[in-house]
């Protein structure tokens, strides 16, 4: 038997409890609490190439683009986003020396190098010339005008006080002199930030999640890159104070312009998953939950919330894994509008079987067309260099693992001879993006980002 728990009021401190203005009504016919609507399983099956590469991408007929990363030691691409015809994928990669900084790379449709962005198709972006200095790059997204917003977090001196770290780049690659300083904007929240994940909103916006000092942490900067302080007014952030310590590491805005924020939540020795709402001003959404809040997870079991999608009817699907570590497995759950269990999906709100035997981390999930869910991660028995396999889990809409697709559901994908899997995205209906890394050598040059495309 699943075990759900719903966040008490008590633990939320009293002061984000406060009352808030009542949100504008939903168009006509829509139905916030419930979504008015069943979650889309109509046309939910594999397509008859499921899980092949699509050969007209990338090298050579592979369906894989492999991007070297000059002398880079480590690193890989950690998000996706699509620009017209143009791929953006992005990541950070660690120098021989230690530096760590930005990486993006344009890519075309057919996954080429865009020789027209950076330097045959790539950029790198550090803020200080320092072998000491970290940035890692969470999430991509770009605005209406084109431009790409890098989101992200950068540490100076690697002595705890990192800083939430935004980059803008014009349609060459080079930084955008009107954003931040030069291009480039760092918000020191007065504390120790690091941030996971983020997106750009429909208004130009940027949102920022992640963690300060241990607790949860949603941030927002205007489109020029300065800290929104209309948000969580006046500070232009929220924390969540939960437990011993809680992070977020995904974000969602949904049609209402609530932003749904997923991550995980430590109490009594346990981790369990977490999920937030927060009304447009940032304030909690106590229509949610308990309080803005759900927590969920199973007695003895770790959990914890790596991706989240809203699905058309207004339902949310959160995706992780559970288990003691060195034998987690995917975990997905999927909740109604209101944050109450969707009961229909999985085992009473919870899809969760063991994937390979061994140890399986997600890294993110999509939400398939149809309302299919594809997790990404990595798994299965560690290999030379402690490296697991790449791996994909197909759910069916109600939760089951999906028969039609690889081996029972899963199916293990070949990035390399230390190929890693971090994100996934929908191209269309029919296909995806899947993005990685390959650290071969070390010392390098032997890191490469790596984009597939597959067939879904």
């Amino acid at each position: 038997m699943r075990t759900f728990y719903a966040l008490l009021l008590l633990l939320v401190p009293s002061h984000l409890l406060a009352e808030e203005p009542t949100e504008s009504a939903p168009p006509a016919g829509a139905d916030p609490a419930r979504g008015g609507g069943s979650c889309g399983c109509a046309g939910d099956e594999p397509g008859p190439l499921a899980g092949e590469l699509d050969p007209s991408f990338g090298e050579a007929g592979t369906g894989i683009a492999r991007v070297r990363f000059g002398a880079d030691d480590d690193g890989g691409f950690f998000d996706l986003d699509i620009v017209g015809d143009r791929i953006i994928a992005a990541g950070w990669g660690a120098g021989g020396l230690g530096a760590i900084r930005f990486r993006l790379s344009r890519l075309t449709g057919s996954g080429a190098p865009d020789a027209t962005f950076g330097d045959n198709g790539m950029v790198a972006t550090s803020w200080f010339n320092s072998t000491a200095a970290l940035a890692y790059l969470a999430a991509v997204g770009h605005q209406r005008d084109g431009g790409v917003v890098a989101i992200g977090w950068h540490d100076r001196f690697r002595d705890a006080s990192a800083d939430v770290a935004l980059a803008r780049y014009v349609e060459d690659g080079s930084l955008d002199a009107g954003f931040g300083d030069g291009g480039r904007s760092l918000l020191d929240l007065g504390g120790d930030e690091e941030i996971r994940g983020g997106l750009v909103a429909p208004d130009d916006s940027i949102v920022a999640v992640g963690q300060r000092d241990g607790r949860l942490l949603i941030a927002r900067a205007t489109a020029d890159g300065a800290l929104d302080t209309s948000f969580a007014s006046p500070r232009g952030y929220r924390t969540v104070s939960l437990g011993t310590s809680s992070v977020a590491e995904a974000v969602a805005l949904d049609r209402f312009g609530r932003l749904v924020v997923a991550g995980s939540v430590e109490r009594g020795g346990q981790r369990d998953m977490l999920v937030i709402r927060l009304r447009r001003d940032g304030a909690l959404d106590r229509s949610f939950g308990r309080g803005g809040a759900i927590v969920a997870g199973d007695p003895g079991l770790d959990e914890r919330a790596v991706a989240l999608a809203l699905s058309p009817d207004g339902g949310l699907v959160v995706a992780g894994d559970a288990g003691p570590e060195g034998a987690r497995d995917f975990q997905v759950r999927r909740f109604h509008p209101d944050g109450a269990p969707d009961l229909e999906f999985g085992d009473e709100g919870v899809a969760a079987w063991p994937t390979t035997g061994g140890d399986d981390v997600a890294a993110d999930m999509a939400l398939l067309p149809g309302g299919a869910v594809l997790v990404a991660g990595n798994g299965g028995e560690r290999g030379e260099g402690g490296t697991t396999t790449p791996l994909l889990a197909r759910y069916t809409c109600d939760g089951a693992l999906d028969p039609a697709f690889g081996e029972g559901g899963v199916l293990p994908v070949d990035l390399g001879e230390f190929g890693q899997l971090h994100t996934v995205e929908v191209v269309s209906g029919d296909q995806v993006l899947l993005g990685g890394g390959d650290v071969g050598m070390s010392p390098g040059p032997g890191t490469y980002g790596v984009v597939a495309r597959m067939w879904m």
